[in-house]
């Protein structure tokens, strides 16, 4: 009986520190995260916008998102020509269940030719954790893993990726 007492408290406790992750998320992480990401998007004049979805109460999103734009990639047939969309990759703050917030990268893709993009984890901490410095460190880690995305060629030659068989 004594170890089900014990079991209870800690139960107790983990109940309390969800509802007061909760607490910190509403009253600071999410209002601060808004804000700063915003004034962000606004002094660094990149095609990015600051939005957050908070459709889905306890499990919200804030987030840095690319605009899409044309890939530079057109598709030509004899009867259509179709300008290939990069989806822009984003930076994202999300609530989980028990009030910790994960924060991850969803990469660029081009539209129509990849299947879904990469997403990155790049860690888990408590709300109250969401301070100006690591903020600004996670938009560091985003920007330098967009840059690398735009540099690198990860994909075949475009003839080599439609001409498999010749």
């Amino acid at each position: 009986m004594e170890e089900i007492g014990k079991l209870t408290e800690e139960y107790i406790q983990v109940l309390a520190k969800v509802k007061d992750r909760r607490k910190q998320w509403h009253e600071h992480a999410k209002p601060f995260l808004k804000q700063h990401l915003t004034e962000v998007s606004e002094k660094h004049k990149l095609n990015w916008k600051a939005g957050a979805n908070e459709s889905m109460q306890g499990l919200e999103v804030v987030y840095l998102v690319f605009d899409h734009e044309p890939s530079g990639i057109v598709e030509q047939s004899p009867f259509s020509i179709v300008q290939k969309m990069k989806v822009g990759g984003f930076l994202a703050f999300s609530q989980t269940r028990n009030g910790q917030v994960v924060v991850w990268i969803s990469f660029p893709f081009i539209d129509g030719m990849e299947e879904k993009p990469k997403v990155e984890t790049l860690e888990t901490i408590e709300p109250e954790e969401i301070t100006l410095e690591n903020v600004t460190r996670f938009i560091g880690k985003f920007l330098d893993e967009m840059i690398q995305w735009e540099n690198d060629s990860r994909d075949e030659i475009g003839f080599g990726r439609h001409h498999r068989g010749l």
